[in-house]
C-alpha cells in the first residue's frame, strides 16, 4: 500500500508584520473659551505628546494620525441663557461639509455631541502635515474627548514643525494644548497630562 505525502501549504519562516507601532487611544482636554477653533494635524499630533529637546522646543512621538470620534459636554447653561457645542468636518475632495451641533438652555442638562468623521474627509484619514482636521466650539468649561489612531515616530522625526514649548526640561514629556503647537495660551488644554 501506497502511503501519501503530505503537503504543507504553510508559509516557511516568518510572517510579514506592520513594522510601525500604532496606537489607539483616548485624549481629554477642557475649554476655556467658547471660539470657534480649528485643529490641524499637527497640533492634534502635538497634542498626543512631545518629548523636549530644548527648553522651549518639543518633537512629537507619533508621526500620523487619524480621528475615529468626538465628544463634547458643555457646562450647563445658566437660567435665561443658551451653551452649544458643537463639530465641524470640513469638505474635501470627496466629501461635503458636515457641522454636528447641540445647545442646552437647562441649568441642570448640558449640551452634548458625539461624532465620528464622515465618510470622506479628511479626518478619516491618516495625516500628518498642516491639514485642517476638524473645528470645535465648546464654551468655557465644557470637556472634549478625541480618539484617536496614532503611528509612532520611526528614525527622524518627518513633521515639518516642532512644538513649542516654555520652559521644557529636555528629554521630558509633555502634552500640547489641542489647538495651538504653543503650550501658552491655549484654549483646550490636556487633562491629567503633564503640560507647559
Amino acid at each position: 500500500m501506497q502511503r501519501r505525502v503530505r503537503t504543507s501549504s504553510a508559509r516557511q519562516g516568518p510572517d510579514q508584520f506592520r513594522a510601525n507601532p500604532e496606537v489607539s487611544r483616548r485624549y481629554r482636554f477642557t475649554s476655556s473659551s467658547g471660539t470657534s477653533t480649528t485643529i490641524s494635524a499637527f497640533t492634534l499630533l502635538d497634542a498626543c505628546g512631545v518629548c523636549a529637546t530644548t527648553a522651549v522646543l518639543g518633537s512629537a512621538i507619533y508621526q500620523s494620525v487619524k480621528v475615529r470620534q468626538i465628544e463634547i459636554w458643555t457646562p450647563p447653561a445658566s437660567q435665561g441663557a443658551a451653551a452649544t457645542c458643537s463639530v465641524l468636518w470640513p469638505s474635501s475632495n470627496t466629501s461635503q461639509p458636515r457641522e454636528v451641533s447641540d445647545t442646552t438652555v437647562s441649568v441642570t442638562q448640558p449640551a452634548h455631541v458625539r461624532t465620528s468623521p464622515p465618510p470622506g474627509s479628511l479626518a478619516g484619514f491618516w495625516s500628518s502635515g498642516n491639514v485642517s482636521l476638524f473645528t470645535l466650539v465648546a464654551p468655557s468649561g465644557s470637556i472634549i474627548d478625541v480618539w484617536v489612531s496614532l503611528v509612532m515616530a520611526d528614525g527622524t522625526n518627518v513633521l515639518a514643525t516642532a512644538a513649542t514649548l516654555v520652559g521644557a526640561t529636555a528629554g521630558r514629556m509633555y502634552y500640547c494644548s489641542l489647538d495651538s503647537t504653543t503650550s501658552a495660551g491655549s484654549i483646550y488644554a490636556p487633562v491629567s497630562l503633564s503640560t507647559l
